[in-house]
């Protein structure tokens, strides 16, 4: 039931996106793309909207004594909103990279949602308890056109809107044409000056004013945070491109040589007996999974190789896969460094170059229970096998140096379980 009731909310939430989503699959850089996706959506308010309306005329036309007149409104307003649609869609899906038909687009919009509102308003103010609901119909366009988020817009509307205010208030709400018959203007002037109709019209245009100034102070922190949006993604987006030249430059110059140190076969030796080791020491089963999976994570190169073509990364999605490589790009660099580390202590004790200083800067690179692990037996494989500077070792000379010299760069703890099960380890070996 649960999971019904998520996989609804997916569903809704997916088909909401889809229709009503301001930003759904739209590069907020690009103001005309953005603009394109706005019109979009406003248009599918627009027509939902006109489906109430119609649907809202029809119920009237039913229920109401107008007659034929009230019936052609009703069938007259399906051919027009249908003409505004498909007028609304040519502007927008005809050339989508053209800021002018959009921005036409735009105030088409806007004009019809002030103009299908005030038609309504016109059809329904005389019908008892309907008129505050049709003149909330007004202050609704307003705020569907707000959703532009586009000072410009609201602006050079809001003489437009109050001009056509006044007028409904004048001449539909109130009728003072009728109330000043028989008065010159300036007998009616002061006696209208001093009726509840005027204070009504004053309240009602005080807080159309109001409104009006909170909306647009709403879309102009809008548009001003939307801009700051959009100069933040630039930035980051320089941020990683030139981040992905320096982890290209990087992992170039790290794994320019790393086909010599990613040996199969030698890392499958490694992963099996490190496994075996983990066991004898007694890590955790989440320590050696992790284990398991830094032992032979340096062979996952390929994964990020493309990292080296210096990609750009202009959208979300290639941010989030630059992302994951560069992780993964980062602990198979650390699985060649602890790899490194044990070719140059094998190396150093051969040479005889291994002083204190060496030793301690070993000592300092990795010291983790699950590093330790690896190469632990990483060395004493190394030591076994034949290297361009050493020749192989039998298994007691191996385990002679792994216990004497080699054992200050790995925790003693370590060491000891090795050297218990030594006998299992050789026999490991010598079945590979």
């Amino acid at each position: 039931m649960l999971f019904k009731k998520r996989s609804l909310t997916s569903f809704s939430q997916s088909v909401f996106s889809k229709f009503f989503g301001f930003e759904e699959g739209v590069d907020i850089t690009n103001d005309v793309a953005l603009l394109v996706r706005r019109n979009v959506v406003i248009k599918n308010i627009i027509f939902i909207s006109n489906i109430l309306y119609g649907v809202m005329l029809f119920i009237l036309s039913l229920s109401s004594s107008g007659g034929v007149t009230d019936w052609v409104i009703t069938v007259l307003a399906f051919p027009v909103t249908f003409m505004i649609n498909q007028i609304l869609k040519r502007l927008i899906y005809t050339d989508q990279e053209d800021k002018t038909k959009q921005s036409v687009a735009m105030y088409v919009a806007g004009f019809y949602m002030f103009f299908s509102a005030i038609l309504i308003y016109a059809r329904l103010y005389s019908i008892p308890h309907f008129e505050t609901g049709a003149y909330i119909l007004i202050y609704y366009a307003i705020v569907v056109i707000s959703l532009y988020q586009d000072k410009q817009l609201l602006s050079s509307s809001f003489t437009t809107l109050m001009i056509l205010l006044t007028a409904i208030h004048l001449i539909w709400t109130f009728n003072l044409q009728q109330a000043a018959q028989g008065f010159t203007i300036f007998e009616f002037i002061p006696i209208f000056l001093r009726t509840n109709d005027f204070q009504d019209i004053a309240l009602r245009t005080l807080l159309f004013i109001l409104f009006y100034f909170v909306v647009y102070a709403i879309v102009s922190m809008g548009q001003y945070m939307q801009q700051e949006r959009k100069l933040e993604l630039i930035r980051r987006r320089q941020v990683q491109s030139d981040f992905s030249h320096i982890v290209s430059d990087l992992f170039s110059v790290v794994f320019s040589e790393s086909d010599k140190r990613m040996d199969q076969r030698h890392a499958a030796h490694i992963r099996e007996m490190s496994l075996k080791l983990a066991k004898d020491v007694g890590l955790t089963d989440i320590k050696t999974k992790e284990l398991e999976w830094y032992a032979t994570i340096h062979l996952k190169f390929e994964d990020i190789k493309d990292l080296i073509t210096k990609e750009e990364t202009q959208t979300q999605s290639t941010y989030q896969k630059l992302k994951e490589k560069t992780e993964l790009g980062s602990s198979i660099a650390k699985r060649l460094q602890l790899a490194q580390k044990c070719e140059d202590i094998i190396r150093a004790h051969i040479e005889g170059t291994n002083n204190e200083n060496f030793i301690h800067n070993m000592q300092s690179i990795q010291k983790t229970e699950i590093a330790d692990v690896i190469l632990c037996t990483d060395m004493y494989l190394t030591l076994r096998e034949l290297r361009s500077y050493k020749r192989p070792m039998n298994h007691s000379q191996a385990m002679k140096i792994l216990e004497g010299d080699l054992s200050v760069y790995i925790d003693q703890r370590i060491i000891e379980r090795f050297v218990k099960f030594q006998d299992e380890y050789d026999i490991m070996f010598k079945n590979f």
